[in-house]
């Protein structure tokens, strides 16, 4: 009788680990399952990544090539004007500004440059201090103006470096400006650029938004003259005048390095890449070089344009 009992229990206990063993077996596998699945999510993930970008660096080449046709009837405008062409089903759009449009760091005179970190929300002495320490950065030498700051106000700032006194390299180079915040560094960089070569801006190829930071401009004026330009530009006329800002200077003249902003979308995700070419003069085997390469999205997304110029359908400007 008790061996019967004992071959019950040892019948119960394997019955046990059994069912322990199968349940091991399927938790095992289920966490098998779920590892291919985030794996095989992950590399969907990053295939869809690599397309995007690919379809960015793309069209960044082809843009370039539509800038430097010699033909006004293909050749892309420069005006923020957006196109759109579609990469392996991808749809990609491209704004183009030249960027005489835009303030020189190296190039523009204490009104500007204080008028430009003002519109971007800075306070009089806040934009004065800083505008002088800009121009201090940049100068070649050693001597402090009034708000501005030299070798020795960053070493008191315990920082590690100090002026170069020469031309911002890049601008990012601003960043590293005495009494420069993040948030103000963020919302100037659409606006500035080290390539304009000149102290003014042309209003004809100017960024909207820096046009509507100037002192003293209507926004309402400024939202007319950006729907003339773009009118006459598909002409190839030159647009209306603008009344510059007391003490800032207007100019028409054009220059040869164009920024361009691209961004890839598929779905929610988007590719976004900015840079800017150098035309050469007479195009040749290389008709432009590239000056400036970052991965960052602009200030507002080119999907939310209304007005856009497919590739597809070339129009005059």
């Amino acid at each position: 009788m008790a061996s019967v009992v004992i071959k019950k229990r040892q019948r119960g206990v394997a019955l046990v680990l059994v069912l322990w063993s199968i349940a091991l077996l399927s938790l095992m596998a289920a966490s098998f399952g779920l590892g291919v699945r985030r794996e095989a999510m992950l590399t969907s993930n990053l295939a869809q990544a690599a397309r995007l970008e690919a379809a960015a660096e793309a069209a960044i080449h082809y843009a370039a090539f539509m800038l430097s046709q010699s033909d006004p009837q293909f050749k892309w405008r420069t005006e923020g004007a957006v196109y759109e062409i579609q990469w392996e089903q991808i749809p990609v759009r491209i704004q183009l500004l030249d960027e005489t449009g835009k303030v020189d760091l190296n190039r523009a005179g204490e009104p500007l440059l204080q008028a430009v970190l003002q519109g971007i929300g800075l306070e009089n002495e806040q934009a004065a201090a800083l505008s002088d320490a800009i121009i201090d950065w940049r100068d070649r030498d050693n001597l402090r103006r009034v708000k501005g700051a030299e070798e020795d106000d960053y070493r008191a700032a315990g920082l590690s470096y100090v002026p170069p006194n020469k031309p911002f390299q890049s601008i990012e180079e601003v960043a590293l400006v005495l009494g420069m915040k993040p948030e103000w560094f963020k919302k100037l960089l659409p606006l500035v650029t080290v390539h304009g070569k000149r102290p003014g801006i042309n209003p004809a190829k100017a960024p909207e938004a820096l046009l509507k930071s100037l002192p003293g401009m209507d926004p309402a004026m400024v939202e007319t003259y950006i729907q003339a330009r773009s009118a006459v530009a598909l002409t190839g006329e030159a647009p209306p005048p603008l009344p510059a800002p007391e003490g800032i200077r207007f100019h028409r003249s054009s220059g040869r390095a164009i920024g361009i902003t691209v961004q890839a979308r598929s779905g929610k995700s988007i590719a976004s890449y900015q840079t800017v070419i150098q035309l050469k003069r007479g195009g040749g085997k290389r008709p432009f070089t590239y000056l400036e390469w970052r991965q960052a999205p602009p200030p507002k997304s080119l999907f939310e344009y209304e007005e856009v110029i497919l590739a597809t359908e070339q129009k005059k400007g």
